[in-house]
């Protein structure tokens, strides 16, 4: 009978939970569906109990130059943005290795390089088996760096959750889920607070607050929910706590430590908004429309189909689109929902 071949997971295991994170995690979840064997290599910072165990690796790019001289899964599979990671991996194919990138940003890289740099890239794309850009800006863009366009596919990286809706709605405070009961509607949205890109508050709370102000006093029943993954700047977040209490809406406008599922939030919620200044190809986004939850986004990079955009930055186009798409019938998502399930079997023909 044929070895099943054993794969390596390099790059970030929740938690903290972020998009690059919950990829790998919920691609782990199908790895062991399949009974494929694998190995994650964590380079998260953040300590936490893991649901599963993990092979930590604190110095990132010397572990990896460590990593090619021991013993090695048969296929590689690399998360890690840093395209000296991507370089180091890539010599294991010398070694009969199969080296599968997935690029999940390549924010101004092409820019960027330097020469010596841009010659690395370029031995990385020969090496490398395979590049899965979660867009088709990010195949662009390694296309500009000379990759060979046919080994770069485009998939997305989001991957449906395992929803066990019960279990996970149970390890969610009850003061969390007291905004649904006492909102007819509800608004949901992630990300940090501090992380200023161009001066702007990267993830939108600033203007998630000065929508939610406008709409609140429009609709009583209206509440708002805002998962933290992180804090860079503990007195900015002070100042938009400050803000929150000065418009009176401290008992509607919720602001999450807690690391909880956000799935089920996204699930109940009447409406998911991503008004980042800057993003990706946002799994939240796409995890949205597979819920079927109305989804509103900044214009910065092409959104999935069914998600609904508005100017980057400006809060009154923002404001305008969140009340027409609250108060208009919803449209029906289910055909994008299709779109969101067939990525994880795109990747896994690749991969394996």
């Amino acid at each position: 009978m044929r070895k099943t071949k054993s794969v390596a997971e390099i790059g970030v295991y929740p938690p903290p939970a972020g998009g690059i994170s919950v990829h790998v995690e919920r691609l782990c979840d199908r790895l062991e569906q399949e009974q494929v064997p694998f190995i994650i290599y964590d380079g998260n910072g953040e300590g936490g109990e893991k649901n599963r165990a993990v092979v930590p690796i604190p110095e990132i790019e010397k572990w990896s130059w460590r990593y090619i001289w021991q013993k090695n899964e048969d296929i590689i599979h690399n998360h890690f943005l840093r395209w000296q990671m991507r370089f180091t991996l890539s010599l294991l194919k010398l070694k009969g290795k199969k080296v599968v990138h997935t690029v999940h940003s390549l924010r101004n890289d092409s820019e960027q390089l330097g020469f010596a740099q841009r010659i690395m890239v370029y031995l990385t794309g020969l090496l490398s088996d395979h590049f899965i850009a979660v867009s088709d800006e990010i195949k662009e863009k390694l296309l500009e760096l000379r990759i060979p366009e046919r080994k770069i596919s485009v998939i997305p990286a989001f991957i449906p959750p395992t929803v066990d809706m019960e279990t996970d709605t149970k390890r969610i405070p009850a003061y969390i889920l007291d905004v649904f009961d006492r909102n007819s509607q509800v608004i949901v949205a992630n990300g940090g607070v501090g992380n200023l890109y161009n001066g702007d508050e990267l993830y939108g709370l600033d203007l998630c607050i000065d929508m939610f102000s406008k709409l609140a006093r429009e609709n009583k029943q209206l509440g708002f929910i805002y998962c933290i993954t992180h804090v860079v700047d503990q007195d900015l977040l002070e100042r938009y706590k400050e803000r929150i209490t000065a418009h009176g809406l401290e008992e509607r406008f919720l602001l999450v430590y807690e690391k909880i599922p956000f799935y089920p939030l996204i699930q109940k919620a009447a409406l998911f908004v991503r008004p980042t200044v800057s993003d990706g190809d946002a799994v939240s986004i796409r995890e949205a429309i597979y819920f079927g939850t109305p989804t509103v986004s900044s214009d910065v990079v092409k959104r999935p189909n069914g998600v609904v955009t508005f100017t980057n930055r400006d809060a009154e186009d923002f404001t305008k689109v969140c009340r027409e798409v609250l108060y208009s019938a919803p449209e029906d998502l289910q055909q994008y929902k299709k779109e969101q399930e067939q990525y994880i079997e795109q990747l896994l023909a690749i991969l394996l």
